[in-house]
């Protein structure tokens, strides 16, 4: 009897457990370790989170606006970026992410930027990968 208790209680647990970890939740954290990245400038890690020509040419023109010869015609530092999710919505087997990246002013007298982008994801090998990254 205690067996049988155990066994219940044991497959219970496992169920709450896959019942917390929903698909959204999955493909918000990719999408936050792929902003990360690009944030910290590793731009061959984010590219482990795509899985589109469009999301990679995205990777790619942040990859050339950090480099040291866009970096010489501008003599501005790089501000310091955060990034949250400000909502996301599931259809179907795509999941859309809504982001929110805050770049801090270098001179104390300007206000922050905030830039809105919509982040479009979609299980690839049972993974979920980033797939459409709309440029404005």
């Amino acid at each position: 009897m205690k067996r049988l208790a155990l066994i219940s209680f044991a497959l219970v647990s496992m169920l709450a457990f896959a019942a917390c970890s929903s698909p959204t939740k999955k493909a918000e954290r990719v999408t936050m370790d792929f902003f990360k990245a690009l944030n910290a400038g590793d731009y061959d890690k984010a590219r482990t989170y795509t899985a589109s020509e469009q999301a990679e040419a995205y990777v790619n023109l942040m990859s050339y606006f950090d480099s040291d010869s866009v970096k010489v015609f501008s003599q501005e530092e790089t501000p310091e970026r955060t990034t949250k999710i400000a909502s996301s919505e599931e259809r179907q087997d795509t999941v859309i992410c809504y982001v929110e990246t805050t770049e801090q002013p270098t001179d104390p007298t300007d206000s922050a930027d905030v830039f809105k982008q919509k982040v479009v994801l979609t299980k690839v090998d049972n993974e979920w990968k980033i797939v459409d990254i709309p440029m404005k």
